[in-house]
């Protein structure tokens, strides 16, 4: 633990973007925290147990864990205000361990001190404060489960746990509600992890997705679920900080267990340091560029939904994003559009017209629950990917996984699902289609003999969770689908990692948990539902009813659907080659598991000015 500390103290301000030189390193300096503004009672400070950190009546290691932990945040910028005074929001967060008005190094050495104190006096580690509440406290029974677990021990690893937190903050976080956001997210969180998975299974022979300028010297025993769980909130806590008081409790929860010896301060050190430096990889990718959509009044082109035309368009730049794991986005671009007086556009704008219109009195009770079970439009829902996330989970679980195999799983179908995401974005503002709703009502214009305009006509509409719940089209232009090509992006890796299509799995829409709470809303849309849930008996079953989801909800036509899966699989097959299922057998040998991939390119044969390593935020002797 003390020599994480020090190279804690050693690291440097800023971490920049740039291509790592071998045998270079960056010269490290100490920096200066600030000095928290204390109250008339330090709230920081644990005033009945000073070195009991998160107030759990325990010192242990933890303690000094949560110091650390606290100071990484405070250097990111991401440190509550100290102006709240709320007892309740520092609860289980009292790093102030000498009272001196700061959270420092200091305190995390007085912890690791007092533990040295009490084993070489032979007092107990553990201490519990006096607590009238305590008395009447029963002795736990080791046979019983906790009420608390939901997922039983042999069905859950630190790769699923996480995948789960990250699901409920895509829900929860008030920030970046769209599916861009969430896919590099999600591809940022899952890179780490495995990248930690990898380094601390099979060492410094490790097959990782990024290079990293850490010696791995010395470091031995590393404990893969402390360096995995380390690195999963590190990102989430840069990339959601509004989340930390969640994302705090789930790290205490991982690190309870962790065992107080030597190998927990370097896999916390080894997380950290792999996310820092991805995260630092990825700090101007472009996902934070600003950019304007200027609509045009020209036939075909993408207009404001009629219905909430105040909404504004989200995504313009998406397309210019970098990517993960294909080298240009522009290398999957698909064909543009069938032109407006072609016989395959008729075709497919009155498939629409006729199914997608809210008083449709062709599409069937069944098609209007796909669409409404795909959708996750609405905010509070953590988009699709939070649904595709949910299906990743269920497929894992069912197929038995090993930890290592979910970090190589979960880190491949969220990059292809990231770079698809980027692709299609690119798509859609290059080819600036319309949506079915603008198309219909101004089909009179369009130059086919075979389409009839209805100036009337209104889509069944994506769930939006605002007072009208019938009509919403996302504002951004159609063509390719976005839900196509995540979702084929995401099956398509299923299929190359297991080496077949035919899993069956099932798994629950919270779209339609929302219609089996709320029965008016559920007889407006003409169902009568039993469950939330559908059953699939393959992977290219469930892709291919998520993208003609968007055509019973009338704001997608088919080609939309048929392309963006054609674009979602492609990228799903070019990103599999990038991933392997890391295991230590005692030579430090990594495997391919799944489809039979062994001929083919399992390293990180890429660009290297496209993908650069970044020096280590720790220096060269992290270890």
């Amino acid at each position: 633990m003390l020599r994480y500390l020090l190279e804690w103290m050693r690291r440097s301000e800023n971490v920049k973007r740039i291509r790592r030189k071998p045998g270079t390193r960056r010269c490290l300096r100490a920096e200066t925290l600030d000095k928290r503004q204390l109250l008339a009672a330090n709230i920081f400070h644990n005033e009945s147990m000073p070195e009991d950190v998160n107030e759990d009546g325990v010192v242990s290691a933890i303690d000094a864990l949560t110091v650390i932990n606290q100071l990484s945040l405070q250097e990111q910028g991401s440190e509550r205000s100290d102006g709240d005074t709320d007892l309740d929001a520092m609860r289980g967060r009292r790093t102030d361990v000498n009272d001196d008005g700061r959270s420092s190094a200091m305190d995390a050495l007085m912890v690791i001190n007092r533990l040295h104190r009490d084993r070489d006096g032979n007092r107990p580690v553990v201490e519990r404060p006096a607590d009238e509440n305590q008395a009447d406290e029963k002795p736990a029974d080791e046979n019983v489960e906790s009420e608390t677990d939901d997922v039983s021990d042999e069905e859950t690893d630190v790769v699923l746990e996480w995948n789960d937190v990250f699901g409920e903050i895509l829900a929860d976080s008030t920030e970046n509600q769209n599916p861009g956001y969430a896919s590099r997210s999600q591809a940022i969180l899952n890179l780490a992890i495995y990248d930690a998975v990898a380094i601390a299974t099979a060492g410094a022979s490790a097959e990782t997705f990024y290079d990293y300028a850490i010696d791995f010297t010395g470091a031995e025993s590393l404990d893969t679920d402390v360096a995995a769980a380390q690195a999963a909130y590190t990102v989430l806590s840069s990339l959601y900080p509004d989340q930390q008081a969640s994302l705090d409790m789930a790290l205490q929860s991982n690190l309870s267990g962790a065992a107080e010896n030597g190998n927990v301060s370097d896999s916390v050190a080894l997380g950290t340091a792999v996310a820092n430096e991805i995260l630092a990889l990825r700090a101007e990718d472009g996902f934070d560029a600003a950019a304007e959509y200027t609509y045009t009044d020209e036939v075909g082109y993408f207009q404001p939904d009629p219905l909430t035309p105040d909404v504004p368009v989200w995504g313009p730049a998406w397309g210019e994003v970098d990517t993960f794991a294909i080298d240009d986005s522009g290398d999957f671009l698909p064909e543009p559009t069938p032109g407006l007086d072609s016989e395959q556009y008729a075709q497919s704008y009155n498939e629409v017209l006729e199914l997608g219109a809210a008083d449709s009195d062709v599409r069937t009770p069944e098609q209007t629950e796909i669409g409404i079970f795909w959708a996750y439009d609405r905010v509070g829902l953590g988009t699709p990917i939070a649904l595709f996330n949910d299906i990743l989970q269920t497929v894992a679980i069912e197929q038995d996984n090993t930890l290592e195999e979910n970090a190589a799983l979960f880190a491949q179908a969220s990059v292809a699902m990231a770079d698809a995401g980027v692709v299609a974005w690119d798509t859609k503002f290059t080819e600036q289609f319309w949506r079915p709703v603008t198309a219909i009502q101004a089909g009179d214009a369009d130059g086919n003999e075979l389409t009839e305009g209805d100036a009337d006509w209104v889509a069944l509409g994506a769930p939006d969770g605002g007072d009208d719940e019938i009509g919403f089209t996302p504002q951004f232009p159609t063509y390719i689908s976005g839900h196509a090509t995540f979702g084929a992006a995401l099956f398509g890796t299923l299929q190359e990692f297991y080496g077949t299509d035919e899993i069956a799995f099932e798994v629950t829409s919270q779209e339609l948990e929302i219609l089996l709470a709320d029965p008016e809303l559920q007889e407006a849309y003409g169902l009568d539902l039993d469950d939330a849930t559908r059953s699939f008996s393959s992977f290219s079953e469930a892709m291919q009813e998520n993208g003609r989801s968007r055509i019973y909800l009338g704001i997608h036509f088919d080609f939309d659907d048929t392309v963006g899966q054609e674009v979602g699989q492609a990228i799903a097959a070019s990103v599999a080659s990038e991933f392997t299922v890391a295991f230590d057998d005692g030579n430090n040998r990594d495997k391919i598991t799944g489809n039979d991939r062994s001929g083919r390119h399992s390293g990180r044969d890429r660009d290297n000015d496209r993908i650069a390593a970044v020096d280590s935020v720790f220096g060269s002797d992290l270890f």
